[in-house]
């Protein structure tokens, strides 16, 4: 069927019942032409308009084109084909997605069992942890009953002279007496070894702070009551060594008869008081304590133990002024006053 705006042509096969014959010549009847094997007209039959002139009425069988147009008539036969496929359609959909439906089950069930699972895993893991604690904890009790137990790790690798660098008990002033044992690093390696670090320092710390266990990994200071107890039993000097592996070193004299300040001077490792521009563990001057052009030092210093900033570039290190003449027993910079022109952190060991 084709329309045409409110008049349209119908074009239809017609197999007219009843007919015996049909003419082989196209007759035209008033508005309506008769060929072969169709009819056509161009009456208003009533479709697409307000007041038809005529019904339209089809004796036989209809054929009529799919529409090509959204005001083109259809015939029942294409509704019904439509109709077909939107079931077809329809059907697959649902059996899609029933079996995505099956799926989706399939994995929640799965990561509900897997939720459970680690659930389970997470709180075997708490109680494995907290058992390898509660083992750590006997295993470093048994191991701080046999490590050796010295008054210093000088000492200690006079008693076992095959003890490795690391970490050593130590009691400076004996069993049951003063401070308990404590635990300290050993280096046991340089010089024949017995070296206790008391130190552990870098330039630009604000304030420096008290550790419970000094070690070259934690920047920190030895406690009070403990450095007075440990440096009591120092008889082979001091040495420093920087981060990278250079070592300074003030044999014993030079760290007894420092005449500015010695290790004895200031109890408190975290709170030494300054002294010209700086805090000095360790200060031999030739003339006057003032801090000039013929002093050597030790420096810790922090914001509160040294002037104008100092801390910030060399909190960390030692010195040797130009025209000191106590030079420091193992210098390894070179011609240079002070070490800070080559490194930032210092180890600080007693002997």
């Amino acid at each position: 069927m084709e329309f045409n705006g409110n008049r349209f042509n119908l074009v239809y096969l017609a197999v007219m019942l009843g007919m015996t014959a049909m003419s082989t010549q196209a007759e035209t009847t008033s508005s309506w032409i008769e060929q072969p094997s169709s009819v056509v007209t161009s009456k208003d039959v009533g479709i697409g308009i307000s007041s038809p002139s005529e019904a339209l009425h089809v004796q036989g069988n209809a054929i009529a084109d799919d529409p090509l147009q959204d005001n083109h008539l259809v015939t029942k036969r294409y509704v019904d084909s439509i109709a077909h496929d939107l079931q077809d359609s329809t059907l697959q959909l649902s059996q899609q997605l029933a079996t995505l439906t099956s799926q989706y089950n399939t994995l929640n069930t799965q990561y509900q069992t897997l939720s459970s699972n680690l659930v389970s895993l997470e709180s075997r893991y708490n109680s494995v942890s907290n058992q390898l604690l509660i083992a750590l904890d006997r295993i470093q009790a048994l191991e701080d009953k046999l490590t050796p137990v010295g008054r210093n790790c000088l000492d200690i690798i006079t008693q076992t002279p095959q003890a490795t660098t690391g970490f050593y008990l130590v009691d400076p002033d004996g069993a049951d007496v003063g401070v308990q044992a404590f635990k300290v690093w050993c280096d046991m390696d340089y010089q024949g070894g017995g070296w206790t670090l008391f130190a552990n320092h870098k330039d630009n710390i604000e304030n420096i702070q008290v550790g419970e266990l000094i070690s070259p990994n934690e920047f920190s200071v030895m406690k009070a009551e403990r450095w007075q107890a440990l440096r009591a039993t120092v008889t082979g000097g001091m040495m420093f060594k920087d981060e990278h592996g250079k070592i300074s070193q003030i044999y014993q004299a030079k760290v007894q008869n420092a005449n500015c300040r010695n290790i004895y001077t200031e109890d408190d490792l975290a709170q030494l008081s300054t002294l010209g521009d700086y805090g000095l563990i360790w200060h031999h001057e030739d003339t006057n304590c003032d801090v000039s052009w013929d002093f050597s030092g030790v420096i810790l210093g922090d914001k509160d133990s040294t002037r104008v900033q100092t801390y910030t570039y060399q909190g960390a290190s030692v010195i040797q002024a130009p025209h000191s003449k106590t030079r420091f027993d193992v210098w390894p910079y070179g011609n240079d006053e002070s070490s800070r022109y080559h490194q930032d952190q210092l180890l600080y060991f007693v002997k």
